[in-house]
């Protein structure tokens, strides 16, 4: 079954800003993946109601406190990132689910240092009360981003260029030739595609169509076709990472209760590209009589002959954040072997900067009407509140010959919010994020993660560690009244008519995605009978299955004054992350 449109909307990758303000970037800014010491990395993390190790604090600030002596410690290692990606070809149905084909290998190897810092232990002298006070600071990795997607396909029914002329409209030519986003109020996507001629305008349909298009008019009706077969090459690479300042302090009130509090500096640095390209297969197939604005006639005129060989598109984005919160945790021993920790931290108020900039292409056989354009170096600010979280934790030690522990954490990410920076120097009465936050509101909900952890002392001297790690997915999906599932991309594509109430959402018919992250950590831990100490982890995380379509579903043809929606080609990609870390530490 197929939903069509009645009007024609604004697609948002194609004619708004395609900086970042997504639900998807919420997400991936707001969450965490703690990477830490080799000891709390290979114990999966689990080590809410534990403490004692430099890589506790981060996740519950009492931590600090647990070790009545001082420490140092420095972690190495490197992150390999995998992806098996397949490429599915438009289809024509909703009904039919695409079909997956090919299969592209890509790894990618960044060195990391998850893990720096040092922590200061006081003792009071005092026999009870507070024994001990400690100060600490350390920078703690807390999210990695590194992947790196590929894959080919044929295509025959869909085009880039396609879905830039939809997003066009009924643009004038002026306006376009212009390349006056804030005037158009369209994005550079379908101005600079307009600029080098991905698209054309034909006059007597009075519509834009792709170079790799031709567009009839029967009657009062258009049609819209892609002309041959393109071979269609897509690539994205994502690098960055998210590190925590922490400054901590913690007390110890008579070896029995803990309690510490952390002010974290989270600072995040994300970069992402995406590459798409297609060329004709036989460009015999595509002859092209593109038609241009010409100021001095103040008309449309027909240019010169070709055939279409090909276009490419070209994106890139950087973002520079930085953000506060506090957290706050508790340890307590109620009996012997027995130790319980909890752990708050509040929403994060974060600063965003971000540049981005796209170029595009586009070949014909006649290279003299080949042409490029692109954007400036775009720059802008925002802020966004990140989600709250809170840690629970139970731990039961075996005397000095090992521990088993297990946590619990919930994030709630339906509370996130993006807003307008203060000195943000574009000001506009409406509200800019009305959209994303309504979506990040409705389809966001609260992440669960389960962490069991285990450490067995073989002899005094050398430790063995293993871990689970279990994280739920916090987007969700709903169905509405006309029996359709929807999800944040259909809600957003829908927005206006969502929100007027021409299409409604089923109440209380929420659910959440299944596609879920895992991870398994091994490792192993040397105590030397003096200062020094060293750990060793290894851990593999399998992360949700991503689909990703290279440019969006757009309108095609025009059936009695309905629109209908043509689907993009897609790509769905397997992503794995595999961390090995090496800390080397000391006490005094």
């Amino acid at each position: 079954m197929k939903r069509i449109l009645t009007v024609i909307p604004a697609i948002a990758f194609l004619a708004g800003s395609v900086s970042a303000q997504t639900m998807g970037d919420a997400i991936t800014f707001g969450q965490n993946h703690y990477y830490g010491t080799a000891r709390t990395l290979a114990m999966g993390n689990a080590v809410t109601a534990i403490g004692g190790d430099l890589g506790t604090i981060a996740i519950n600030p009492a931590g600090g406190a647990v070790s009545a002596f001082s420490q140092f410690a420095f972690s190495t290692g490197f992150t390999t990132s995998s992806s098996v990606s397949s490429f599915a070809a438009s289809y024509d149905s909703y009904d039919e689910s695409p079909l997956y084909t090919g299969s592209f290998s890509e790894n990618k190897t960044r060195m990391t240092v998850p893990n720096i810092g040092l922590n200061m232990y006081f003792d009071t002298g005092q026999y009870h009360g507070v024994k001990g006070w400690n100060f600490g600071f350390m920078v703690n990795r807390s999210q990695t981003f590194t992947n790196k997607i590929s894959a080919v396909g044929d295509e025959g029914h869909t085009s880039i260029t396609g879905a830039f002329a939809s997003a066009a409209g009924d643009m004038p030519g002026t306006i376009l030739a212009d390349k006056n986003m804030f005037e158009a109020g369209y994005g550079f996507n379908s101005l600079c595609a307009y600029d080098a001629g991905l698209i054309n305008y034909n006059s007597d349909a009075g519509t834009y169509y792709g170079s790799a298009e031709t567009v009839t008019l029967n009657g009062s009706e258009y049609s819209y076709e892609v002309l041959g077969w393109l071979r269609q090459n897509i690539g994205t690479t994502t690098l960055g990472s998210k590190n925590d300042m922490v400054f901590n302090y913690g007390m110890n009130v008579d070896d029995r209760l803990f309690v510490g509090v952390n002010l974290n500096v989270p600072l995040i640095n994300y970069k992402y590209s995406e590459y798409f390209a297609e060329r004709a297969l036989d460009t015999n197939d595509f002859p092209v009589t593109p038609e241009y604005w010409k100021p001095s006639a103040s008309a449309y005129v027909k240019g010169a002959d070709t055939f279409y060989a090909g276009s490419t598109y070209k994106y890139n984005y950087t973002a520079d954040i930085s953000g506060v919160n506090a957290k706050l945790g508790v340890i307590w021993l109620p009996a012997d072997g027995i130790r319980l920790g909890a752990a708050f931290q509040t929403p994060t108020a974060y600063s965003v900067h971000e540049k981005w900039y796209i170029d595009e292409t586009v070949s014909f056989v006649d290279a003299t009407q080949s042409g490029n354009s692109g954007s400036d170096v775009m720059e802008s600010e925002y802020n966004y509140r990140s989600p709250y979280s809170a840690n629970f934790g139970v731990a039961y030690t075996f005397g000095r010959s090992g521990m088993f522990s297990v946590d619990y954490e919930l994030t709630d990410f339906s509370i996130m919010k993006f807003s307008q920076a203060y000195n943000e120097d574009f000001y506009t009465y409406d509200d800019p994020f009305l959209v994303v936050n309504r979506l990040n509101k409705l389809f966001c909900g609260v992440q669960h993660s389960l962490r069991i952890g285990a450490e067995v002392k073989v002899i005094p001297s050398i430790a063995l560690r293993a871990g689970l790690t279990y994280t739920t997915n916090p987007e969700r999906h709903y169905t509405d009244t006309d029996g359709y599932t929807v999800y944040a991309a259909d809600y957003d594509r829908y927005f206006n008519e969502y929100e007027k109430g021409t299409y409604r959402l089923v109440s209380g018919s929420a659910k959440y995605s299944t596609d879920c992250t895992y991870a398994i950590s091994l490792g192993a831990g040397y105590s030397s009978s003096g200062s020094f100490y060293a750990d060793l982890a290894l851990r593999r995380t399998t992360l949700p299955t991503q689909l990703y379509k290279p440019y969006s579903n757009y309108l095609g043809n025009d059936v009695g004054g309905v629109f209908y929606e043509m689907v993009s080609p897609s790509v769905k990609s397997a992503h794995s992350l595999f961390d090995a870390v090496l800390t080397l530490g000391w006490r005094f």
